[in-house]
């Protein structure tokens, strides 16, 4: 006679070690050097701007003031208040600049989630 699992899932064993490769995988994916921009010219932040609102679903974006040859964080800022609105919760949401293999990722900061900046040079920081 074959008795049942106390916690009914046979499955549940599988899904344990799947979980943790998964984990894995995203760390793996926001490991690098932090980085800055080569060259913050017009023409790059353009580009860095393009990725950055695909990266959020927005058709546009305004990013903060940083100068994004000398820091490693690029803040993203909330859409402008509508002309109903006087205040607003939203906070900016911030990507980290890094370069891993010679090559440069903008990393959400709150989900991991790396961007790849292409052709566009980025600059390991020394910290």
């Amino acid at each position: 006679m074959r008795t049942r699992r106390s916690d009914g899932c046979p499955f549940k064993p599988l899904f344990i070690i799947a979980s943790a490769a998964l984990a894995g995988a995203c760390q793996s994916m926001s490991a690098g050097t932090p980085a800055a921009l080569a060259s913050a010219d017009a023409e790059t932040v353009a580009q860095v701007k393009t990725v950055l609102a695909q990266a959020m679903g927005r058709a546009r974006i305004e990013i903060g003031t940083e100068d994004l040859t000398t820091t490693s964080v690029i803040s993203v800022l909330p859409p402008p208040l509508s002309a109903h609105e006087d205040r607003s919760p939203a906070t900016p949401t911030h990507f980290d600049l890094v370069v891993k293999n010679g090559v440069c990722y903008a990393v959400k900061r709150d989900s991991g989630e790396a961007h790849e900046l292409q052709n566009i040079a980025c600059r390991p920081l020394n910290r």
